[in-house]
């Protein structure tokens, strides 16, 4: 029996005061034996983030502990950003995916750095007729939040209130959220960081990008869509959330290296000569080798990008490896790079439609691409939002999926 269970068991044969007081105890006990178990969850997963796309996970897990642990209906997740608070994040008990949140209670809690709680907002005078009356429009009952600090600074606001739930918090629950949010703030500034980090080399590569589609209009575009299509892949096969934009992030830098080929070999309109051809295959051990020098940023993507042209059977390049041996992302950015030169204008082809160009990658399926990966790829393409999205992107030439670099 675990001890804090001995500890009821106890209060129960005492007088009904003494009872009462320690039964308490035991609750508040209880809560903070939570928390610890929430944080030590927390910091597991912080140990397991491999870049800056598993920080999209981990501020989903800090939500989910702290929905849990409140026993909350809605939680949010606000940190700072030039001088800006902004909700990253949020979760709720009913699955909405965009649960609101009122921003003047989140600015009151970074400017006084003090909690706040209320258990009816309907009657509490601490709060402005702003924030009762953004509450009171989402029928909510209990708010309660607290300033996020790393290293005695103030970095953002953890937010939960009772949505859809009939209860209540107490002051103990504030002292339980304050004390997981103290533990978090650290997590969540090195994960802010890395983001930040990581959305600074983004710009650098979109840069890269844009100077490499501008040596050949006909390529313009093409980045965008092979990373939407690799998406559309990804969220078909069931990936997380973070494997997902690891994915769009691998389908829009798979030709990165073309940065470091000549003008004169990206300019070539007939067929290639075979030292030609050597040439144009570099740009995949160049590729690899700039999303190397990124660390640990994008460490995962790398052999994505050196094999996006290797073939299911062997006969690809840089290696000419096979089957299995090719990383999976690589097979799935080796579907969408065709399936897109395919289905755009290139000076020496014309476009193909859609469904033409589905039969050709069933036609090639098992040899040139992994048999598994092709019928999903097709399936994923046809849904409707797809479609709409690359109207866009061939209409602005950018994709607004990618949250990471937004």
């Amino acid at each position: 029996m675990h001890p804090l269970e001995q500890l009821r068991q106890f209060a129960r044969q005492l007088p009904p005061a003494q009872g009462a007081q320690l039964e308490r105890l035991a609750r508040e006990l209880e809560g903070e034996r939570a928390a610890l178990k929430a944080m030590q969850a927390i910091g597991m997963k912080l140990s397991r983030v491999r870049d800056a796309f598993d920080v999209l996970t981990l501020f989903q897990d800090v939500l989910e502990e702290a929905l849990s642990l409140m026993g909350a209906g809605r939680t949010a997740l606000a940190l700072l950003s030039d001088s800006e608070l902004r909700v990253v994040d949020s979760r709720c008990a009913s699955g909405d995916e965009d649960p609101q949140v009122s921003q003047t209670l989140l600015e009151r809690v970074l400017q006084t750095q003090q909690p706040i709680i209320t258990t009816n907002v309907q009657e509490d005078e601490k709060l402005n007729l702003q924030a009762s009356a953004s509450i009171l429009a989402l029928d909510i009952r209990s708010v309660l939040a607290v300033p996020l600090r790393s290293r005695d600074a103030v970095i953002g606001v953890l937010y939960a209130d009772t949505q859809f739930t009939e209860r209540v918090f107490t002051p103990g629950d504030a002292a339980m959220l304050e004390t997981f949010a103290s533990q978090v703030g650290v997590a969540v500034m090195q994960a802010k960081a890395l983001q930040e980090e990581h959305e600074s080399f983004v710009t650098l590569v979109r840069v890269m990008l844009s100077t490499l589609e501008k040596k050949d209009p006909y390529t313009a575009g093409h980045s965008e869509r092979v990373g939407l299509y690799t998406q559309a892949l990804a969220q078909r096969l069931g990936w997380s959330a973070a494997d997902q934009e690891r994915a769009l992030f691998a389908g829009r830098v798979h030709d990165i290296g073309k940065i470091g080929i000549r003008d004169y070999f990206l300019d070539i309109k007939g067929p290639l000569t075979p030292e030609e051809r050597a040439v144009l295959e570099q740009h995949t051990l160049i590729g690899s080798d700039i999303i190397q020098q990124s660390g640990k940023r994008l460490e995962a993507i790398a052999p994505a990008i050196r094999s996006h042209h290797e073939r299911w059977d062997g006969m690809g390049y840089p290696d000419g490896i096979a089957g299995d041996q090719i990383p999976l992302l690589a097979r799935m950015v080796c579907i969408a790079d065709t399936f897109d030169a395919v289905t755009t204008v290139r000076s020496y082809s014309v476009a193909e439609t859609w469904d033409r160009a589905f039969e050709i990658l069933r036609e090639v399926s098992g040899s040139q691409f992994d048999a598994a990966l092709v019928e999903p790829f097709i399936t994923a393409l046809k849904e409707q939002r797809v479609a709409a999205e690359v109207e866009r992107i061939n209409r602005t030439g950018e994709l607004e999926l990618l949250a990471l670099s937004a």
